[in-house]
């Protein structure tokens, strides 16, 4: 029976191949159009048709730099559970999520792998299975710790109010019109390579005008996230021009001479090792240590530079001027002598508004975080299946309608606790914050950076009133949000200041122009 079905179909296919050829591919297609979706695991999961048989959409808006307003959209009409590929959903507007997600701690997705660095070697960032982050953040977990960046026996202190004073100085120098999306990369580069290697082996880039090239090259190559997160490596090659692969190398240069020179003079924080002391005495040497250096380098100077730029760029718009004096009042009061010590800093209420409203809107990482279901996961009545992808977006999260108010605009007074039902308000809020991520994967370099960027922001605005530099663009005077990935011709602060559409934003034109006045 089986064998004249066979030769049947033989005959068939050898006296009718145009035919047969056509009866394939549409059979294919219906496999694939019809069939395949149909039968999928994710069938009930609500989104665009196109989106259950293919990639290619997903893909190609990261490509061209739409795909967070994209996805953002796709649940403001779907819902909380939206399909974004065959084996991917985004699930929003319940801080449940979050918690299951990222709290209890799904494993990573592969597109962590990319960030792998000098030859693909691992680091506590691209680590994906559980067991292995573990391991790496037992070894220097203790050093990011808010105790340990306080304590006044480790130099992080010092180094900290030394960089912002230089800080200070530089603006001083080079004011009134400053770019400062470069200059804050390179305050917080500072910071960072100084904390990573030691006090006397990291950058000294607020030094030197020209040395600062060196911020702007890692911004080219981040330029290429799509090309070296989703891509094949040969394709980034294809797709890089030759002045990004130059910039490739310039920091590869320059990451090595850092590290050559600090493996020579190895030195200590104080009564704390320094990251790279740490991983030598576990083990960790060569280029093992130095995948971990790069990865804290490059996200600890981008991240932070993002959010000072967008802080100060806020502060500076003609209809938030009330803001910057709000600050410099608390600032005053604070700190009559202009002796700006941590812990009062820390503690300062507008201040933090401020930075946590930033964090809100201008989020550095305000792409998704993708995680592996690792067993079946009901979600509003469908089970998620294993092995499928799964992520909450930043983006959307901060900007729940019914837990922030006009969720595009900046407003810091949405932080501020005046009375019970404030606290019980800014409580309810903080379930739906992940500027740093969350759970035991959280950025590793939060506490610094925090602390970082509230002594640059009040020293800065101790000595300094900032406004828009109006010979940059057309400054306007409305307060409008800032919005997401491009569409406009660039000619107004708020076209120059729109946020990239990434993983990771900056802003779109690279550069944010503001004047600095001595108070």
């Amino acid at each position: 029976m089986l064998k004249e079905i066979a030769y049947t179909l033989y005959s068939y296919t050898v006296a009718h191949p145009v035919q047969t050829q056509v009866i394939v591919l549409v059979a294919l297609l219906v496999y694939y159009l019809v069939v395949y979706p149909v039968t999928s695991p994710l069938w009930k999961v609500p989104g665009p048709y196109i989106h259950r048989i293919s990639y290619i959409p997903c893909y190609n808006a990261q490509r061209n730099g739409t795909w967070i307003a994209r996805v953002h959209e796709l649940h403001k009409k779907y819902g909380s559970v939206v399909l974004l590929s065959p084996n991917e959903v985004s699930v929003n507007g319940d801080p449940k999520f979050i918690n299951d997600i990222y709290v209890k701690n799904f494993p990573k997705s592969k597109f962590y792998e990319n960030f792998r660095n000098h030859g693909f070697k691992d680091n506590i960032f691209a680590s994906l299975e559980n067991d292995r982050h573990r391991k790496y953040k037992k070894l220097i977990n203790n050093l990011y710790n808010k105790t340990a960046i306080f304590s006044k026996e480790n130099h992080t202190r010092s180094v900290l109010l030394e960089t912002a004073d230089k800080l200070v100085e530089t603006v001083g120098k080079e004011s009134p019109s400053i770019e400062v999306f470069t200059l804050f990369g390179a305050l917080a580069m500072d910071v960072v390579s100084r904390f990573e290697l030691g006090r006397t082996n990291g950058t000294n880039l607020l030094d030197g005008f020209a040395d600062r090239r060196i911020i702007v090259s890692h911004r080219e190559v981040s330029s290429m996230g799509f090309w070296t997160t989703l891509m094949p490596n040969f394709l980034w090659d294809y797709a890089a021009t030759k002045t990004i692969m130059q910039a490739a190398d310039d920091i590869c240069n320059f990451q090595l001479n850092l590290y050559k020179f600090a493996e020579k003079n190895l030195t200590s924080n104080g009564k704390n090792l320094t990251t790279l002391e740490t991983l030598k005495k576990n083990g960790l040497e060569g280029e093992y240590a130095y995948s971990f250096l790069t990865d804290n380098l490059f996200a600890g100077h981008e991240t932070t530079a993002v959010q000072l730029t967008y802080l100060c760029y806020e502060l500076s718009r003609p209809a938030n001027y009330k803001m910057q004096q709000k600050l410099r009042e608390e600032l005053n009061k604070a700190f009559p002598d202009g002796e700006i010590d941590l812990e009062t800093v820390d503690n300062l209420p507008y201040l933090n508004a401020l930075l946590t409203e930033n964090g809100r809107v201008h989020t550095s990482i305000p792409g998704a975080e993708p995680r592996v279901v690792d067993k079946p996961y009901l979600v509003e009545n469908m089970v998620i299946p294993q092995g499928t992808i799964i992520s909450c977006l930043p983006y959307s999260f901060h900007r729940t309608e019914g837990v922030f108010p006009e969720p595009d605009k900046f407003l810091p007074e949405r932080w501020i606790i005046n009375n019970e039902q404030d606290k019980w308000r800014v409580k309810q809020q903080e379930k739906y914050m992940m500027p740093f991520g969350k759970g035991v994967r959280m950025c590793l370099g939060m506490n610094l950076a925090m602390i970082e960027m509230k002594i640059a922001i009040a020293k800065l605005y101790w000595h300094y009133s900032s406004t828009i530099d109006e010979t940059w663009c057309r400054v306007l005077n409305d307060a409008k949000p800032i919005k997401m990935g491009g569409g406009d011709d660039g000619t107004t602060d708020q076209d120059k200041m729109r946020m990239y559409d990434w993983y990771t934003t900056r802003p779109l034109y690279d550069e944010c122009w503001l004047k600095w006045e001595r108070l």
